[in-house]
Order: structure tokens, then sequence, then C-alpha cells
């Protein structure tokens, strides 16, 4: 009974999870764009962002300085604005406050990244089942048509391998994309830091 159960599940078609496979695939390349753009934002010229401030600073010019890590998107300005805040109001020693702005920015910055990371995992396995599911499909009718030889076989093998394929065609995307997109975030992080260390404790006079 189970077993019959099983076998008349294992003979839906696999389209559907081509189809699934097709609908992550999107999601990845969508998730992959998104995430270009927000780390070219919140990358960009830092040394540039931290001499225009020190300028600033140099000038007496403590609002215009403030205003311009305000408007800006980078990571290093976001950094430095949190550190100030939690200084000034929140009474917070310097240290204290960037390892929280810093976490905060790291939490955001790997915002969907996670999910690159599972598709890249996964993404094979589902092919696999796919392709698992094709052969039994494919022996399932051999047996139905004996007469038709080895070429059923082979054409449902052939058609169930694309599901494997089509598994690896996310994956190996996906999992550049993480590991790529980790250095990336490190990297920023890394120079949010040091310019939070230059600036923050000049603005909070």
């Amino acid at each position: 009974m189970l077993t019959q159960m099983l076998l008349s599940i294992a003979l839906l078609s696999t389209e559907w999870i081509i189809g699934i496979l097709l609908l992550l695939s999107v999601w990845s390349v969508a998730i992959i764009i998104e995430r270009v753009l927000v780390f070219r934002a919140r990358g960009g010229d830092g040394d540039d962002l931290e001499a225009n401030i020190k300028i600033l600073l140099q000038k007496g010019k403590m609002a215009e300085a403030r205003e311009l890590l305000r408007t800006s998107k980078r990571s290093a300005a976001r950094v430095v604005l949190r550190v100030v805040d939690s200084m000034k109001n929140g009474g917070l020693s310097f240290e204290d406050g960037l390892s929280i702005a810093i976490t905060e920015e790291k939490l955001e910055l790997d915002r969907r990244t996670a999910i690159l990371g599972t598709l890249g995992s996964n993404a094979p396995y589902i092919g696999l089942l796919g392709t698992v599911l094709g052969i039994v499909h494919a022996f399932h009718n051999l047996s139905q048509h004996i007469q038709g030889g080895p070429s059923v076989i082979l054409q449902g093998i052939s058609e169930a391998l694309v599901a494997t394929a089509l598994g690896l065609f996310i994956a190996i995307p996906a999992v550049v994309a993480y590991n790529y997109f980790s250095r990336c975030i490190r990297k920023i992080l890394v120079h949010a830091e040091n310019v939070a260390r230059a600036l923050a404790p000049s603005l909070v006079k």
C-alpha cells in the first residue's frame, strides 16, 4: 500500500521540479543583481569620503560634515553616524558604539546572501531528486511498453538528467556569488571601521 502510494508520487512528471528550479534560478539572479547594486553603493570610494569630512572638520564646519555623512549611502558613513549617535545620545564608549554599529551594518549587508548559500547547497539535490524520479518513470514506462526497447528508457533518462544539469546551473553561480559577496562584506566593514576610528571621535566634540 505504502509502496504503491510512493510509486504513484514518483511517477509524476519531473516537469514540476524543473519548474521549481527555473523559479529558483530567477530568484537567484534577482538576488545577485540586487546585492551587486547594494554593495556598489555601500562600498564606494571611502577614502574620498574620509578626506572630505576631514577637510570640513579642519574648517570647523561640523554641521556640514554631519550632513555629508547623512546623505551618503556608504557603509562607512552609516557606521560613523551610528557610533557618534551612540556616544552622544546613548552614553556608550567608542568601542562599544563601534561594535554595535559594525554588527548592525553587517546584518544589513548580509541580507539575502544566506539565500544564495542555501541555493548553492540544495539546488543540486533538488535536481538530483528530479533525475531519480525521471529514471523511475523511465523504467516504469519500459515495463509498460517492453516492445519499445532501450530507446524508451534512454529517452526517459536523458530527459531526467536535465534536472540535475539545471540544479548545477543554479548552484555554481550562487556559490560563486555567495563567496564573492562574503569577501565584499568583510572588505566594506573593515574599511568602515577604519573610517569610524579616524572620524567619530572628532564628530562627537
